[in-house]
C-alpha cells in the first residue's frame, strides 16, 4: 500500500513589522543608548547656564549703573539662550539618530530587517518629532520662567501672547532642528563631519555675512529662521511665522537629500 506524503506546509509569512515596527525599534534604539541622556543633561545644562548668564549680565549692568545698560524682556532673554547653546543639544541628537549607527555598524542590520530606506528614514523622523517637541515645550517653559525670575525688576513687561509664542516657537523650532540634522547626518554619515556643517551653517556663516555686505542673505538661514521663530519676531526682516517657514523649508530639503543618499549607497 502506498502511503501518500503530505505536502510540504506553507511558510511562515514573514513581516518587518511595517512602519509601526521600525518607529518601535527606533524608539527602543533612542532610549537604550546613554548618550541619549548624557546629551539631554548637556541641553539643560548650557539652557540654565546660558539663562543665568543672560539674566546676571542684566542686573549686573543696571546695579553699577553701565551707561550702555540695558533691559530685556524674559521671553527674549528665554528664547536667546535656547538659540545660542541648548539648541546644540538637539542638533546633536538629531546626528546621532543615524550617524551612530554608520559608526557602529549597525546601519547594516537596521537596513536588512527593514529594507525600505523611505521607511527607516521617516521611522527616525517620526521618533524624532514627538521627542524634541515635547523638550521643545520643557525648555520653552523653563526658560521664560528661569529669565523672569533672574530679570527680576530689571525684566521689561511682557503680554501673555509673547510668552505663549515663544514657548510655541522653540517647541516647534527643536524638531525642525533635530530633523534638519538627522538629514545631514544620513547626507554625510559622519558625526564630526554633520556637527560641523551645522555649526558652519547655524553660527558661523551668519557672523561672517554681515561683515561681507550680505547680510540679506543670513537672514534667510536656518539659524537666523529658527531665531525668529523662537523669539517671535514682528519687526525686521520677518516676523515669526515666515521664520518658521523658512526653517521648515531648510529642514525638507536636508532630509530630502539625506533620503537619496541613504536610497541610493550601500549601507
Amino acid at each position: 500500500m502506498t502511503v501518500a506524503m503530505p505536502g510540504r506546509l506553507p511558510a511562515a509569512k514573514r513581516s518587518d513589522g511595517g512602519l509601526k515596527g521600525a518607529v518601535a525599534s527606533e524608539w527602543t534604539k533612542f532610549w537604550s543608548v546613554r548618550g541619549t541622556m548624557w546629551t539631554l543633561l548637556a541641553g539643560t545644562a548650557l539652557l540654565l547656564g546660558g539663562v543665568a548668564l543672560a539674566a546676571i549680565s542684566t542686573r549686573s549692568q543696571h546695579e553699577d549703573g553701565t551707561t550702555d545698560a540695558f533691559t530685556s524682556s524674559a521671553p527674549f532673554v528665554g528664547a536667546t539662550a535656547v538659540a545660542f547653546l541648548a539648541q546644540w543639544a538637539v542638533a546633536v541628537l538629531g546626528v546621532m539618530v543615524i550617524t551612530s549607527e554608520y559608526s557602529t555598524g549597525t546601519i547594516r542590520a537596521t537596513t536588512q530587517w527593514v529594507p525600505n530606506r523611505g521607511r527607516v528614514l521617516l521611522a527616525k523622523v517620526l521618533l524624532l518629532v514627538p521627542v524634541l517637541f515635547v523638550l521643545g515645550l520643557v525648555f520653552g517653559g523653563a526658560a521664560l520662567i528661569l529669565s523672569d525670575i533672574g530679570l527680576g525688576e530689571y525684566g521689561e513687561p511682557y503680554t501673555d501672547a509673547a510668552a505663549y509664542d515663544t514657548v510655541i516657537g522653540i517647541a516647534l523650532y527643536m524638531p525642525m532642528l533635530g530633523v534638519f540634522a538627522l538629514g545631514l547626518g544620513t547626507l554625510l554619515r559622519n558625526v564630526a563631519g554633520a556637527i560641523s556643517v551645522l555649526f558652519v551653517i547655524l553660527l558661523i556663516v551668519p557672523i561672517l555675512l554681515p561683515g561681507l555686505n550680505l547680510g540679506a542673505i543670513a537672514d534667510y538661514l536656518p539659524g537666523d529662521a529658527g531665531a525668529n521663530l523662537m523669539r517671535a519676531s514682528t519687526g525686521e526682516p520677518y516676523g515669526q511665522a515666515v521664520g518658521g517657514l523658512i526653517m521648515l523649508g531648510w529642514t525638507l530639503a536636508s532630509i530630502y537629500a539625506g533620503y537619496v543618499t541613504l536610497r541610493s549607497k550601500d549601507a
